[in-house]
């Protein structure tokens, strides 16, 4: 009996942690826009700068991953990009101005370098809270709750380090965070 109640635990504790980070879906300020023809380095040094990233940013950024340029012109076309690779899922809520969220940023980092994930993303999926773990432990991101906003620092170090990743398979000792060395 006490190994059915154990099951059933970690049943309900597996399915409320894989609903962590919902939200109800949709796109607030769909037609805002960032600066026109920034490259790569106009961009970084503009993000290294501020307190918070906001989601349109940071769309741009995981864009700028994978295709080395971010092409569109408003946040509702980085959001659809972004959904129709499966970077984001369908269910979150899109917010320009809003500061991304770890956990939002891990996800899109862990999507977009495939990182191999453990056991508990094999038997949930990716959420913001695993996904953030993973790459915790992986070195790409420092230490800190999923819900917390990124820095522009931050955010430039975790791009630098998938951008390794994505080219090397590994993030290299050197640049991994202080938490997971």
């Amino acid at each position: 009996m006490s190994n059915i109640k154990y099951a059933a635990t970690v049943t309900v504790a597996l399915i409320a942690a894989g609903l962590a980070g919902c939200e109800t879906p949709g796109i607030t300020n769909p037609q805002a826009k960032l600066a026109a023809g920034e490259e790569s380095p106009g961009f970084i040094d503009r993000v290294s700068s501020q307190n918070t990233v906001s989601e349109n940013d940071a769309m741009r950024g995981a864009l700028m991953l994978l295709d080395g340029k971010d092409t569109d012109r408003v946040f509702r076309q980085r959001v659809e990009v972004l959904k129709s690779r499966g970077i984001v899922p369908n269910r979150w809520r899109f917010t320009a101005d809003k500061p991304i969220t770890r956990g939002k940023l891990a996800y899109m980092i862990y999507q977009v370098c495939k990182v191999p994930g453990g056991v508990i993303l094999a038997l949930t999926g990716p959420t913001q809270r695993y996904c953030l773990r993973e790459l915790q432990y992986r070195g790409f991101i420092a230490s800190g709750a999923w819900y917390t906003p990124v820095s522009g620092m931050e955010f430039i170090a975790v791009l630098n380090r998938a951008d390794t990743y994505l080219q090397t398979g590994e993030v290299p000792a050197i640049m991994k965070t202080a938490w997971s060395r």
